[in-house]
């Protein structure tokens, strides 16, 4: 379904099942997936893949060229995945010649006038509410929750089922699992509601042994070198995530 105002290229690739609104942009090489919904003055640019059943808000803007004085009109992506809701005049950029692509992971959710740069890696299931600004090469893990307007600098990682509050300014690395809140940032204890979220995943136990590493990491006198060298021979597997190759230059 395609509204006679729209404007689909032929180089597009749109599956049948989509729904093309009113005004609508879908430029060259654009592949839009099984039941995407584009609902008004929507511009999908060039290079830009939507997954299925997402759904796409007014006035967003995806795949526009990067805001980096170093692209140089490399062919580079936007990838969006399955499911995801990006609402009203969000605007997303395609990667640079660094990484090749902007990644956007299923089932996650970006609210009005946010902005992710070039080259972020955004996991599944993560919430960006509105307003929050990524800045370039951001990556944030899986079921994280960015509270609104709150401003990410670039190369910053903010680590699965963690939470950043509203309105904060994120300069630095925020770990797995934990509530970062307060100008400025500091870490405020255990993103208990998300892990609730999840009991397969992290049973009560598991979670008790979370909350102790955070209380061992970020209250204890200990050196954190000793800590490390403790924690990293655990079988626990909430204590190897905290100390993965990955997650360890966070938690520093």
């Amino acid at each position: 379904m395609i509204h006679p105002s729209a404007y689909v290229s032929q180089n597009a690739k749109v599956a049948a099942s989509a729904c093309i609104g009113p005004w609508c942009i879908v430029e060259d090489f654009a592949e839009i997936g099984e039941n995407v919904i584009l609902e008004s003055r929507v511009r999908v640019l060039s290079h830009v893949k939507i997954g299925a059943e997402s759904q796409i808000f007014d006035g967003a803007i995806l795949g526009q060229i990067p805001q980096d004085l170093k692209f140089n009109g490399e062919e580079t992506v936007l990838e969006i995945g399955k499911r995801c809701i990006i609402r009203e005049y969000a605007t997303l950029h395609r990667g640079t010649a660094s990484t090749g692509k902007t990644l956007v992971g299923d089932d996650t959710l970006i609210m009005a006038y946010s902005h992710v740069a070039h080259d972020c890696q955004i996991g599944k299931g993560v919430v960006i509410s509105n307003g929050v600004q990524l800045a370039g090469h951001v990556q944030i893990g899986d079921y994280a929750n960015l509270g609104g307007t709150a401003g990410v600098s670039q190369n910053c990682r903010i680590g699965a089922y963690s939470f950043v509050g509203a309105a904060l300014k994120v300069d630095r690395d925020v770990p797995p699992y934990v509530k970062a809140l307060g100008n400025p940032l500091r870490f405020a204890g255990v993103n208990l509601h998300a892990l609730r979220r999840f009991p397969q995943e992290f049973p009560e136990e598991r979670i008790i042994q979370i909350e102790k590493i955070y209380r061992e990491l970020f209250h204890s006198r200990r050196p954190f070198a000793e800590l490390a060298q403790e924690m990293a021979k655990s079988e626990d597997f909430a204590i190897r995530q905290f100390f993965s190759a990955e997650n360890f230059p966070m938690i520093r």
